[in-house]
């Protein structure tokens, strides 16, 4: 039987004590999605960590380090941080929720899994204009699911170029894998912008994407790697939430000095 809204907000505020009674390392922090939010911004105007969304095997990074010129906006119920080689935006929902761990580190941000679920594709999808990117600028480009095969979140290339976008929907119907083995290096050389998402949290990558002989970029960056991937986790092992919370995206602190 499904639970009504009040029900559910019952499960949330008596989750602290359950955890705790249960010795559990995870706990749920008591912010409200506007103190989340206030935190959000303090993380990413102080420099103190690295935000993170999507999967193990297929995630994208924005780090908030001292060296990167990072301008944060907020305002009709996100905050967006935009740096040179990427765009970081959370949307504010009543649900949305943080935790933490008994020994620190990560803060993981969550929402009911009812409420977090995305359209879970398996091969390569044409999702059309991308009318929800953060820019207004690229509105109208053409963003492709890859099918990563999780309901937390979808990892996506967009493109304006017209030539790639006619490539990349060739291989509609296709596991990613098959596209980059057919097409991948011209994906690589065009490097269109990567858009990971997940219910709450999306970060747009715009830097090049190296060729496998290459490292990733000090700044933002996406990984896409099939052997991590192949465990189906939604979330690293290490952070894992309560079965009926679902993570929208990790901040991972930069460590003090000495440690």
């Amino acid at each position: 039987m499904a639970m009504d809204d009040d029900r559910r907000d019952d499960v949330w505020r008596q989750l602290p004590e359950r955890l705790a009674n249960l010795a559990i390392r995870v706990h749920l922090l008591p912010w409200t999605p506007a103190e989340i939010a206030i935190w959000t911004c303090e993380q990413i105007s102080e420099r103190q960590g690295t935000w993170v969304t999507g999967v193990p095997g297929a995630v994208a990074e924005f780090p908030c380090t001292p060296d990167r010129r990072i301008g944060i906006d907020t305002g009709d119920g996100s905050m967006i941080a935009r740096a040179d080689d990427s765009t970081f935006r959370l949307r504010i929902n009543e649900r949305l929720r943080a935790f933490a761990f008994t020994d620190g580190g990560p803060i993981v941000l969550a929402m009911p899994r009812a409420r977090a679920n995305m359209t879970e594709h398996t091969t390569i999808q044409d999702l059309g204009a991308d009318t929800d990117a953060i820019s207004t600028a690229h509105r109208s480009d053409r963003l492709f699911d890859f099918g990563i095969g999780r309901k937390n979140a979808r990892f996506c290339v967009r493109t304006g170029d017209s030539a790639l976008a006619e490539r990349l929907a060739s291989q509609i119907g296709r596991p990613w894998s098959d596209l980059m083995a057919d097409i991948g290096p011209d994906v690589i050389a065009a490097s269109p912008h990567r858009v990971v998402e997940s219910a709450a949290v999306r970060i747009e990558v715009y830097t090049p994407i190296p060729r496998p002989d290459q490292k990733s970029a000090s700044g933002a960056h996406t990984h896409l790697l099939p052997e991590f991937l192949k465990t189906g986790e939604e979330i690293p092992a290490s952070l894992a939430l309560p079965a009926f919370a679902m993570p929208v995206a990790i901040f991972y602190p930069t460590p003090a000095a000495g440690n």
